[in-house]
């Protein structure tokens, strides 16, 4: 991806798709890390998870992605400490 990236157009979108769940999450904060242009989430909303999703318990371990500069960071605030969290 790396490479990818360093070749692409930056006017090209880098976009990810990827679980609604703490890995899910966790992946792209790392995608966010590690690449040299951060992804776009694609599909990948708190409104996408009330819709579809299956109730379940916040996970605070997510507060290390919600307390950043991430683009998921308040669907990691949501998912680590809300109410309704799916």
């Amino acid at each position: 991806l790396r490479s990818l990236l360093n070749t692409l157009d930056r006017k090209v979108p880098f976009f990810h798709w990827g679980d609604i769940d703490p890995g899910g999450l966790r992946i792209f904060r790392f995608l966010e890390q590690s690449l040299p242009r951060r992804p776009l989430p694609h599909l990948m909303s708190r409104s996408l998870v009330e819709t579809h999703g299956r109730t379940a318990s916040p996970d605070a371990a997510l507060g290390a992605v919600a307390n950043t500069d991430s683009a998921l960071a308040p669907l990691a605030m949501w998912l680590a400490r809300g109410s309704g969290v799916k």
